[in-house]
């Protein structure tokens, strides 16, 4: 059997209850590019030359197949944790640290036994984010591969002023792919090769902050302010606030109680 693009999202659907990540995020949706996109050479040169094609990701794990699909999907956090955090000012809700600690356990799963489920069909597949490091930690806090760039070329969404991913359905949300050598058709980009062409510049995101690591402009974001207030205004307490000390918290205000929360706003007219 060779599956197809809706056989691949109800298999997503199905694990997105099935390992319970439905407990921490809506249903996903799910894109498609093609391994052999322009953009995934282009990455090499804007996140670093450390940043993985899909090639070279499942050649890591399959060194004789030749991807070609990447499979992206998004599922955004739900309403309770979305409104918990919107209250907050300094600190994540604990609905939404929940989410980003333990959702992302099921984020992997779903990884994992999407793999499964290509390989028992005959397919390479793998999760790069199951494999990846951070060679430029140091300096650029850049791993080698990035899900909201993978999910970009699969025309999932746009960069904000906060580095996230504005999609259809909002910034909040958690992505996942996988890279395999079945062949299916790509998704068309909507904003054609503008990396930011959904995000207005209202500067919410700014204003909600705490860290002040955002600024006006796409290049203002601050990552070393974002990770110092993390470890510095997060962490304390957090055995008493949480209750978990080895998973990551996350912050997420910048992604709460903004135009794009859980949609894709309006842009304003042009020439405004």
């Amino acid at each position: 059997m060779t599956p197809s693009k809706e056989d691949i999202r109800k298999q997503l659907r199905h694990l997105h209850y099935a390992v319970g990540a439905n407990e921490f995020f809506d249903e996903p949706s799910v894109r498609f590019a093609a391994a052999n996109d322009p953009w995934f050479e282009r990455f090499h040169e804007l996140i670093g030359p450390f940043h993985w094609t899909p090639q070279e990701a499942l050649a890591a794990q399959a060194p004789k197949a030749t991807a070609k699909t990447v499979i992206s999907w998004c599922m955004p956090k739900t309403q309770a944790a979305r409104e918990s955090n919107r209250q907050e000012q300094q600190r994540p809700s604990i609905a939404w640290a929940r989410a980003r600690s333990y959702g992302e356990i099921a984020n992997e799963a779903m990884r994992k036994q999407l793999c499964r489920y290509l390989e028992e069909l005959g397919f390479a597949a793998v999760a790069p984010h199951s494999h990846m490091s951070y060679p430029d930690a140091v300096k650029r806090l850049a791993g080698n591969w990035s899900e909201r760039h993978v999910a970009f070329v699969a025309g999932m969404g746009t960069f904000g002023l906060s580095a996230g991913l504005i999609t259809e359905r909002g910034i909040a949300h958690r992505l996942g792919s996988v890279v395999t050598d079945l062949e299916l058709e790509p998704d068309p980009r909507p904003y054609g090769d503008d990396p930011f062409a959904w995000c207005s510049k209202c500067g919410a995101c700014a204003r909600r902050c705490p860290a002040h690591a955002i600024g006006p402009d796409f290049r203002d974001r601050d990552k070393d302010k974002c990770l110092k207030y993390a470890v510095e205004h997060i962490g304390p307490g957090r055995l008493e606030r949480y209750g978990w000390l080895d998973l990551p918290l996350g912050c997420g205000l910048c992604q709460t109680a903004v135009p794009c929360e859980f949609q894709r706003p309006p842009l304003p007219p042009k020439g405004r």
